[in-house]
C-alpha cells in the first residue's frame, strides 16, 4: 500500500478577496508552519458580471477549481483542509463533493449556497454579526441545527473587520488564527 503524503490545505478566496489578504495569507501561513501543502486558488480573474449574482459567481469560480484542482489526487493525503472565504465557501463545498468528501472545511463569512455542504464534525464557520450576504440569525440557526461550531463577532459584517476601529480588526484575527491552529 502506497504510503500517504503529506497534508494539504487549499484555499479558495472570495469575490475582490484574494488568498493574499489577511484572513486568507494567515490561514497559508498557519497550516503551512504545521507541515501542510498549500494551493492557493486565483479564480478573481476570470469573475465577469454582476458582483451581487452570487450563483453566476460561484459557477465561474467552480469552472476554474475543476481545472485547476483536477490532477490532484486528494485521497493520497493523510488530512485534507479547505479554507474558503465568501462565494468560495460554496466553491470549497462543491470541490469536497465532487473530488474529496472528507475535506475537513473552515468557513470563513459563508454564503448561503454553502450551507448545504456544511456538515457536523466536518467544518468549523467564522461569520461577522453584521453579515448583509447570510444573515446571523439564519447562520446561527442553521449550524445550531447541524451541530456545526460557529464563531460569530459582534459589530463587524462580511468582511470581518471594523472599518472604526483598526485593534478590534487585529483581534479579531488573532482569534481567528488561533483557531486555524487548533482545527
Amino acid at each position: 500500500m502506497a504510503e500517504k503524503k503529506n497534508k494539504l490545505c487549499v484555499l479558495f478566496p472570495g469575490r475582490n478577496y484574494s488568498c493574499d489578504k489577511p484572513l486568507l495569507y494567515y490561514a497559508g501561513r498557519a497550516f503551512s508552519l504545521r507541515g501542510y501543502e498549500i494551493i492557493n486558488l486565483d479564480y478573481n480573474s476570470v469573475l465577469k458580471g454582476d458582483k451581487e449574482d452570487i450563483p453566476s459567481l460561484i459557477e465561474q469560480a467552480w469552472a476554474y477549481t475543476r481545472e485547476a484542482l483536477k490532477e490532484i489526487i486528494f485521497s493520497d493525503y493523510e488530512d485534507v483542509v479547505f479554507v474558503s472565504k465568501s462565494i468560495g465557501t460554496a466553491v470549497a463545498g462543491k470541490t469536497a463533493a465532487e473530488f474529496y468528501k472528507r475535506a475537513r472545511h473552515i468557513y470563513l463569512t459563508p454564503v448561503a449556497e454553502a450551507l448545504v455542504y456544511m456538515k457536523r464534525g466536518t467544518c468549523l464557520v467564522v461569520a461577522g454579526k453584521e453579515d448583509k450576504i447570510l444573515e446571523a440569525r439564519k447562520l446561527k440557526i442553521y449550524c445550531a441545527g447541524e451541530d456545526i461550531a460557529l464563531k460569530q463577532f459582534d459589530d463587524v459584517g462580511h468582511s470581518l473587520e471594523d472599518f472604526k476601529d483598526m485593534s478590534k480588526t487585529l483581534a479579531i484575527l488573532t482569534v481567528i488564527i488561533r483557531m486555524y491552529g487548533e482545527f
